[in-house]
């Protein structure tokens, strides 16, 4: 049987686990070849007080001739962190070239969090996603990106967030992809992520005890687990039930062990957990 391959379009960080550091071993332990197409080289991720960055958004479209050359057949298109609206219009045009019938295209709109717009993003960038989301067939925004898309305030207590959350799902499968989940939502001492499938009419949720601070790289490492089950054949439920499972384990080793929030989590020791 062939391998299914994925292209992963995000950057990638020496140090931090995220982006492409998290994709690539995750896709490859759910079965999946990672085709990886880093967007800039960074030497640690952006949460750390400084970094070396190395923008890659001129050879992005000659790696892809060279691979168009090949005959490449891709079996999902797997988006993450793009720096701007050049990089959107980018994956636009990649979907177009590679993108088949059955390419199952996963966008994770990277925008913000606890309310505002990362550092340089602002109301372009999030039009910019809104169009990338319609080419999707999965997005995986957490809360706030997912009240951006649909142009909502952010200023809600937590006990409304869960319920909002699930508004949420439903309202963006509006923009064109089949199935939404809405990540890292806040509710009575546990972290929610809630679903909505088109094709099935309803909402699923996954939820974990609220672990420590603040992680960096776990929207990544859910969005990478979502991808790689779902290319080979698992439903968007069951891939968020495994990746609720391996970020509980790994965040419960990434507390005791008293590892640097800004390194991530201790996803290595857990990926068996992803085997078939």
């Amino acid at each position: 049987m062939a391998v299914p391959k994925v292209a992963a379009i995000h950057d990638i960080s020496g140090l931090g686990r995220c982006s492409l550091t998290a994709a690539i071993p995750i896709l490859s332990v759910c079965g999946v070849q990672a085709i990886p197409l880093p967007t800039a080289v960074l030497s640690n991720q952006t949460a750390f007080d400084s970094y070396e960055k190395v923008d890659l958004s001129l050879h992005l479209p000659r790696i892809t001739e060279e691979w168009g050359k090949r005959g490449l057949e891709i079996q999902g298109i797997f988006t993450g962190y793009l720096s701007e609206e050049k990089q959107v219009q980018f994956v636009e045009d990649f979907i177009d070239k590679f993108c088949k019938p059955d390419t199952l295209v996963l966008v994770d709109p990277v925008l913000g969090d606890d309310g505002s717009f990362y550092k340089g993003f602002g109301e372009s960038m999030l039009a910019a996603m809104k169009r990338l989301c319609h080419r999707a067939d999965v997005i995986t925004p957490n809360f706030t990106e997912a009240l951006m898309l649909l142009g909502q305030g952010q200023n809600l207590p937590q006990e409304q967030q869960l319920e909002k959350a699930k508004e949420a799902a439903l309202s963006l499968t509006k923009l064109g992809p089949k199935t939404v989940v809405v990540t890292g939502v806040h509710h009575q001492g546990r972290i929610w992520n809630v679903g909505y499938s088109v094709q099935k009419q309803q909402w699923f949720t996954q939820s974990s005890p609220q672990i420590g601070g603040g992680y960096s790289g776990t929207g990544d490492i859910l969005s990478s687990v979502i991808c790689g089950c779902m290319v080979r054949g698992e439903s968007a439920e069951k891939a968020l039930q495994r990746a609720v499972e391996l970020l509980e384990a790994a965040l419960n080793e990434t507390v005791q062990d008293g590892s640097e929030p800004k390194e991530g989590i201790v996803f290595e020791h857990y990926l068996h957990l992803l085997m078939e």
